[in-house]
Parts: structure tokens; sequence; C-alpha cells
């Protein structure tokens, strides 16, 4: 059976590879081209598909609809995304959108009248998922029409299983839960799967203890039969019914925090400053860069030139991409060269890579697997390094559901690089008692191993 994003005849387009000569690949890295760019881009074909989807936006809007008619703006909205889908997004772009999603759109559009506004929402984030990459998603906050709550708790998951890492409830942190609901953890990270846009396995488990939050998304996989609260029984015997509340987009974090239980390693000591240094010893340089961003008062570039001079003091190097989620890969050019340089001076290289290294970060990640002899350390990245990306941003007219859609391939070396992830040369499992007592195994393991490299 095809996926839903399969078209017989439309090979390039299923694959979401564009074809050897495609004039509309976009340099990797791009968060959001500037408007217009990708009708600039398109081909003459191309252009009319975009007019004709306009054309049927249009025409979906302008369908008479009482204003307590919520079905019908609902399937409104369903009709503005596909269309967008289509115009944007390049697994559909030449072929249209496949057989499969258009009887997912279908479905959904005839259950309107039977689901709450909440239901609606899931659903659609389920709609988009089955797109098949991680840039396309709905925004859980935000819309006009309903309001997805979630427990105010952020779990994450380790090797031994589900935890709790933060909660008002400071008795709850470092509980591991057993079960949501009744229905066991790992069975409810599972069942939220195909709710979870994604490129890979690993961005499921870093995304889906996100998703067991929102209580919305539980109770459309059974784990609990009240929007309003989320039970969880831990594994000391204890268990607590949390009430629900209307999502926070501030208490919605994406990437590890530091311990509450211990002070923070060295990686979860400064996450919001976007690039940062410590000298470990005398002979290692430790770098971390947690976003392809510039900062407040230097840019990306200007701290990877400089670089250059204090590299040579050191035997070695290590780069910590571990809560790197990404932003514009062209702005880590210059980081490349800086690694590039440093290992063809002979310095001993470490990249250090988690679910959590994705998008920009890949793509950086992939060049320096390439073109290095760097060691790579830690586990394996939350993305593939040929994926889709450089998502455009939509708001569905009716319901203000903010959405974004992938518009292009990012290829950093090669097309024949059929990876869904890189997996570190040695790797090092994320284990809670280690994170609980705020130690480092992968730094220790990255320090031990280019030691043993030294001549």
């Amino acid at each position: 059976m095809p996926s839903v994003w399969e078209t017989p005849g439309c090979s390039n387009a299923a694959s979401g590879l564009p074809s050897r000569n495609d004039a509309r690949r976009i340099q990797p890295g791009r968060v959001e081209d500037p408007p217009g760019t990708s009708l600039r881009l398109l081909s003459y074909q191309n252009s009319m598909s975009t007019r004709w989807t306009s054309f049927t936006l249009a025409l979906a809007l302008s369908m008479p609809a009482r204003a307590d008619d919520r079905a019908v703006q609902w399937r409104q909205d369903l009709t503005a995304l596909a269309a967008e889908l289509k115009s944007v997004h390049p697994r559909f772009r030449d072929c249209g959108l496949t057989p499969a999603f258009k009887k997912r759109q279908t479905a959904l559009g005839k259950r309107i009248g039977r689901l709450t506004d909440e239901q609606v929402l899931v659903e659609i984030q389920r709609l988009l998922a089955s797109v098949g990459d991680g840039h396309t998603l709905m925004l859980p906050f935000g819309m006009k029409k309903g309001r997805l709550l979630h427990i105010p708790l952020m779990f994450w998951s380790f090797e031994e299983g589900l935890y709790v890492v933060d909660s008002p409830d400071h008795d709850l942190i470092g509980k591991r839960i057993l079960r949501i609901g009744g229905i066991p953890a790992e069975s409810v990270l599972s069942r939220l799967e195909p709710y979870v846009s994604h490129d890979n396995g690993e961005q499921v488990l870093w995304a889906a203890p996100l998703y067991a939050t929102l209580t919305d998304f539980l109770a459309a996989v059974g784990a609990t039969g009240d929007r309003g609260a989320a039970a969880l029984t831990f594994d000391d015997g204890t268990g607590a019914t949390i009430r629900a509340v209307p999502i926070d987009p501030a208490l919605l974090r994406e990437k590890l925090i530091a311990p509450k239980t211990a002070p923070a390693p060295l990686y979860l000591s400064r996450p919001e400053a976007p690039f940062w240094t410590a000298e470990l010893s005398r002979d290692v340089l430790y770098v971390q860069v947690n976003a392809m961003s510039d900062g407040a008062d230097e840019t990306l570039a200007a701290f990877a030139i400089s670089l250059r001079s204090r590299i040579p003091r050191f035997r070695a190097v290590i780069l910590d991409l571990r809560l790197n989620n990404g932003g514009e890969a062209s702005k880590a050019d210059e980081l490349l060269r800086t690694l590039i340089a440093s290992d063809t001076q002979g310095a001993a290289l470490a990249v250090l890579t988690s679910r959590m290294t994705f998008s920009a970060a890949q793509t950086f990640a992939s060049r320096a697997d390439q073109w290095t002899g760097a060691l790579f350390v830690g586990q394996p990245t939350g993305s593939k390094p040929n994926h889709l990306g450089n998502e455009r941003r939509f708001q569905l007219p009716n319901s203000g559901v903010r959405v974004t859609i992938s518009s292009g391939l990012n290829q950093p070396v090669t097309a024949r690089d059929d990876r869904m992830t890189i997996t570190p040369d040695v790797l090092v499992p994320m284990k809670a008692r280690d994170y609980f007592a705020g130690a480092d195994p992968t730094l220790e393991a990255a320090i031990k191993a280019l030691a043993s490299r030294q001549p």
C-alpha cells in the first residue's frame, strides 16, 4: 500500500526529492523565504497550478455559510489547508494531493459535525503529521476556535522510561511514570506517534512526551476520559491527578531543561546563550552552539571566525550541538569552515548530538560528518541528513489555526545519503539517573575518546 504521499508516476514528488535539475531547490537552512520567493522560483506549469489552488481557495471561502454553521467553516479551513499544502509542500507541488491524503481530509470533513472544536484541532494535527516530515505541523495555541489544554508538567523520555522533569509540585520531579490513565506510559507514547510530525523515530522520542501533556491528545488515544485532567501512576506506587489548564506557550518547552535535583551539567548551564565556549583544561576547548542564529551582541559568523585564533592552542575541540534544534543553516557557514580548518591542522574533534539536534543543526552535522574527521558522540540526531524543511507559516482563515508547512528539500551533501539519522560513533544512552544527578556521561565519553586518539 502506498503511503499517504506516494503517487504513482511521481517518484520524485513521492520521495520528497526534487529531480536532479529541479530549479526550485532552495538553499538549505532558510527558516522562511521572503514573500513571493516561491512564485519567482516556480516553473510556468506550477505557476498555473498555484493560480488554480488560489482560485479553489477563494471559491471555498465564498461558500455561503451561516455564522453559526461551524461545520461549514471548519470544512472551508480544511479546503484552505489542502490548497496551501498543494501549493507549498514539495511532495504535493508537482503531482497534487495524493488519494490517501484526500481520503483522510474527506473523512475528517464528514466527522466534523460530531466533533468538538478541540477534537477537530487534534485531527488537523494528525492530518499534518501524515504528510511525513518534522516541520509540517500545527501550533497548539493561539487559534480563535477551540482551546487546547495541557497539564503544567514537563515529561522527558530516558532509557529507563518516561519521567517528570518539571512540575509546580516539586515532589513529582524525578518520578518515573508507569501509567497515564491506566495505560502503560510507553503505550501512550506509541499511540501518540500518528499525531506527532516527525522525520524519524528520534523526533518522536523527543516530541511525544510533550504531546503526552496535552490532554486533548491524551483523550484521542484513550489515556484520559476527561480532557480537564490526567491521572498519573508512578513507579513508587503513588499517583496524582493533574488538572489541565489552557496552554501557556512559555510552558511548552521543547528543549531539555537543567535538572531541578542537582547542579546543572555544563551543557545545560547556559541554554539561553546561542553560542559560547569554556576551557575544560589547558588542552581541551568546549564550544556549545545552541541555535544557528546570531546573538544579541555578536553574529555566529564572527564568533566562529574568532575561534580560529584560539583553537591552535588546544589539543582537542568539542562542539556541542545537543540543544541545537535549528535556525538558519547559512549562518553556520563560518563555523563549518572553522571546524574544517581545525581538522586539517590536526586538532582532535568531537561533535556531540542528541535527538534535539534538528533542522539547520542537522544540516550542519551532516556536513561536519562528511567533510571532517570529527568523532560523533552522544545520541542519534532528530532528523535525517536529507530532510524537508524551510517551513512557511499559514493561518487557517476561519479558525485562526496556525500551521507551518515544509517548502523545500535540505540536501546538505549528497542525494545518495539515505540515512534516517546520524548515529554517533560513540553511542551514549540518555539515562534518568545521570540527568537527575547532574552528570554528563556524553561529555565524559567524548573527552576519553579524544584522549585515545592522540598520537
